[in-house]
């Protein structure tokens, strides 16, 4: 008896430390990823709960929807484009502020919605407005932090997006279990809340940095790149278009293809548990969430290795080794009995989120990196559109080209990964002539390690 406060105190400690090691190291850091965690929630309750709601109580065909989600997902393709280019006119943060307040009121919105075409038109929009926002995230995170700390502070934020989002699962299972309209309003006006919780905490923060005094030597990073956008506004002509970059575009172009782990994990793993090996399908539920776990638990960690550039470049090769020891351990599974392919699959999952986690951190890096300060957004709007075409051919490829060749499928898709995670290597170096001095001051994520706030 006398052991128990002991044990339960061990336990504590133990989850205290977990939660200290995956937030950021700054306080600025901790606000983003505190917003964003909030956030998440909000997007998971929607996502688990809009669709039921929309086809169940509204009464909207489920075609239509399907309908309209494929077509709000072909909207999203290009927006990030547009955006960032206003966000390299207007200023980054400003343009990612507006962004969350609009969305946010759009999200509400559909509390009002009743019929097909406010449906449409709102989900299109925000599908649009989504996918911008997602590069500007990444440009406002490099001008908050800056430095080393930045690949340290995107990874905790995705991993607290992924228990943000569970916990968002979970509350949107009590709404649908109550099954009554006034919950299904409560939870779309919950989840645009959220939007405008990260609105005023990046606001709050950009008002902050704005107003400090002068930063002293070894500090400049940090305040001096959040009030960017004034001498930004003169350059950016000069800079040339993402699109006429080719060295970017391979780089950008690789890297989805390195990317298909995304799709083998979500569309592929599920359709091969099933139909080429004998482990119960109920396994893949729990793959997901070994997944999930994982991402939680590594994408801190393995973020200390990827936060100069020469660290990245390292670690590309490096999250190869994961990827195609999983593609060996998947064909394997296809040819052993049940509990043997089962724990096949958990140890390919597990590789497979390894190499997924490696990549992931490495990429943040070299794309921050090889984006000219004066361009970043557009840049890394054009970076996102890698994953985007990962999204649209993926599950094409994983169908009807990897499923159908079986055991060779494996093989095939270790080659792709090779020959991409060549091309990323070899594209993601550092340019040979970088920016000047001027711009690079700017630029948060700079290969320096003299640009860290101590």
């Amino acid at each position: 008896m006398s052991g128990e406060p002991n044990g339960r105190t061990g336990v504590a400690g133990r989850a205290a430390r977990l939660l200290l090691a995956i937030l950021p190291k700054t306080p600025a850091g901790r606000r983003l990823a505190a917003g964003a965690a909030v956030d998440s929630v909000g997007s998971g309750m929607f996502l688990a709960a809009s669709t039921l709601y929309f086809v169940t109580v509204v009464g909207l065909p489920a075609a239509q929807v399907g309908v309209v989600l494929s077509v709000a997902a072909a909207a999203g393709l290009l927006s990030p484009v547009p955006l960032g280019r206003l966000a390299d006119r207007v200023g980054p943060v400003k343009v990612y502020v507006g962004l969350l307040a609009v969305r946010g009121l759009g999200y509400a919105g559909f509390a009002l919605v009743d019929s097909f075409w406010p449906y449409a038109v709102l989900t299109c929009v925000l599908t649009a407005l989504d996918r911008g926002c997602s590069p500007l995230q990444q440009v406002v995170v490099g001008i908050v932090e800056g430095g080393e700390n930045q690949t340290r502070t995107m990874a905790s934020i995705r991993s607290v997006r992924n228990i943000g989002l569970t916990a968002g699962f979970l509350l949107a299972g009590a709404v649908l279990a109550i099954e009554e309209q006034a919950a299904f309003v409560a939870l779309f006006l919950g989840n645009a809340l959220t939007f405008w919780v990260i609105a005023a905490v990046v606001e709050q923060l950009r008002r902050r940095s704005a107003a400090a005094p002068a930063p002293a030597a070894g500090a400049e990073a940090e305040p001096s790149a959040s009030p960017a956008p004034a001498p930004a506004e003169e350059v950016p002509a000069a800079v040339r278009s993402p699109f006429r970059d080719l060295r970017f575009m391979l780089f950008t172009i690789s890297n989805g293809v390195l990317s298909l782990h995304d799709s083998v994990l979500f569309i592929l793993l599920p359709l091969w548990l099933i139909t080429a090996t004998d482990a119960p399908s109920s396994s893949v539920s729990v793959l997901l969430a070994v997944n999930t776990v994982l991402t939680v638990l590594l994408q801190v960690y393995v973020a200390r290795f990827a936060e100069t550039t020469a660290g990245a470049l390292r670690l590309v090769p490096v999250a190869l080794v994961p990827l195609l020891v999983s593609c060996a351990v998947f064909a394997g599974a296809e040819h052993v009995p049940v509990w043997p392919a089962a724990a096949c699959a958990v140890l390919a999952v597990v590789l497979l989120t390894v190499g997924e986690n490696l990549h992931s951190v490495a990429v943040w890096n070299l794309s921050y990196e090889l984006s000219p300060p004066p361009a970043r957004a557009r840049y890394l709007a054009a970076f996102s559109l890698g994953m985007t075409g990962q999204q649209i051919v993926g599950p094409v490829l994983m169908t009807g080209v990897l499923l159908p060749m079986g055991t060779a499928g494996w093989a095939v898709l270790a080659v792709v990964y090779a020959v991409a995670a060549l091309v990323v290597r070899a594209t993601g170096a550092p340019r040979t002539a970088p920016e000047k001095a001027p711009a690079t001051a700017s630029s948060p994520a700079s290969r320096s390690s003299s640009e860290v706030t101590p």
